[in-house]
């Protein structure tokens, strides 16, 4: 989103100024430049970034599909919106000079007032106009502004531009049909298992001793509700959970308890070893 805004604005200044392109535009801290100055310089400085309280808005969108074997429910929001606020300064070898090129570009950014779609790089548009603002003070209190940029105060202009910030739509939840086929190495001969499930997470738990599986052990997924037993062989398995990160307990009478952290990201899982400790 800033990259975008940045960009816009320097495509605007670039051409409505004496610089002869964008390459003349800097968006780093604004430290003193006048000596390293080769040609003139616009520094476009963000300094806050805060919820617009103009312009917002409320509702969403929820969808939900299904593919093959895997089910998704897509809940997508509205933009919110965010004003974007920045210190526009100029450095040139001559106090002059600065002043001329800050002249310049106040007039082209009032001329502006808003920033019109046609002149929004393709990633901001489709929400019509961006409300701009241009103003001689900050949104924050000035003193503290240039205190805290730790720079002597200069001439600048100080504009608020509020953009829309889409989070990427997310699948809520996700459940797919895994086949599972395990053989038991502990046991010799033993058959190869085939077990088909919803597997969001899937793990096996062990003596850390005899390296024989564990039965019983409770699976417990940490600030839910959602629990699990190991089987005969020390397979567990969590169905149906949501993309995330996620803590799971491992308790087993006798023994040391555990958490492991699973990371449910994709349609693809790994079998974790757990290894307990007899107590």
């Amino acid at each position: 989103m800033l990259i975008f805004v940045l960009q816009t604005l320097a495509e605007i200044l670039a051409g409505g100024t004496s610089l002869t392109s964008t390459k003349q535009i800097d968006f780093g801290h604004p430290i003193d430049r006048r000596e390293e100055a080769t040609e003139p310089i616009l520094n476009v400085y963000v300094y806050d970034l805060r919820e617009s309280k103009q312009l917002q808005h409320s509702g969403r969108q929820f969808e939900r599909n299904k593919t093959g074997s895997m089910q998704t429910a897509n809940v997508s929001w509205p933009p919110t919106w965010i004003d974007v606020s920045l210190l526009l300064t100029a450095w040139d070898k001559t106090t002059l000079g600065e002043h001329h090129l800050l002249a310049e570009a106040l007039t082209i950014l009032l001329r502006h007032r808003s920033l019109r779609e046609e002149f929004l790089v393709p990633e901001l548009r489709g929400h019509g106009n961006l409300s701009m603002t241009v103003a001689i003070e900050p949104a924050i209190e000035i003193s503290s502004l240039w205190s805290a940029l730790t720079i002597p105060l200069r001439a600048a202009l100080f504009l608020t531009v509020t953009v829309p910030f889409e989070a990427q739509t997310v699948p809520k939840s996700l459940v797919w049909d895994r086949i599972v086929s395990i053989r038991n190495k502990c046991l010799p001969g033993s058959d190869v298992m085939t077990i088909t499930k919803r597997v969001a997470i899937a793990g096996i738990v062990k003596n850390a001793v005899t390296n024989l599986p564990l039965t019983d052990t409770t699976i417990s997924v940490v600030g839910t509700e959602i629990t699990a037993l190991s089987s005969e062989e020390g397979l567990f398995f969590i169905e149906d959970l949501h993309f995330g990160n996620y803590v799971v307990r491992i308790d087993c009478p006798n023994y040391l308890p555990q958490t492991v952290n699973f990371l449910v990201e994709s349609q693809t899982y790994v079998i974790k070893e757990v290894l307990l400790t007899p107590v």
